[in-house]
């Protein structure tokens, strides 16, 4: 976010805080550490650290984690449907040969899950 909105850096506090639990996306995304949560965590916890007692927190969190939550089944449900070959086939085109690589990294970096 920072990047895209530079003027960020000049008008927000920087804050960090520990997850106790792992994320809801670690089911398809792995983080380099077990704190790490999504964006959408991230914000479920900051409402519930600036507002702990407040109701309208607690059901904000609460919509936002099940956003979550779906968002999650169903990448899953699609990626064990989708067949694993590129969308774009034809030989000869620069897509294609792009598409062809980015498959075969992909395929190198997660064959060993």
């Amino acid at each position: 976010m920072i990047v895209q909105s530079p003027t960020l850096v000049d008008i927000c506090q920087e804050v960090q805080f520990a997850a106790d639990n792992e994320s809801i996306y670690d089911v398809v995304r792995k983080e380099p550490e077990k704190h790490c949560i999504s964006t959408l965590e991230a914000c479920a916890l900051s409402l519930m650290l600036l507002e702990p007692r407040a109701e309208s927190a607690k059901e904000a969190k609460k919509f936002l984690e099940g956003s979550m939550r779906y968002m999650v089944e169903t990448k899953m449900r699609v990626s064990t449907s989708r067949d694993l070959e590129p969308r774009f086939t034809r030989p000869g085109t620069k897509i294609y040969e792009k598409n062809k690589r980015r498959f075969e990294i992909k395929q190198q970096l997660f064959s060993e899950e």
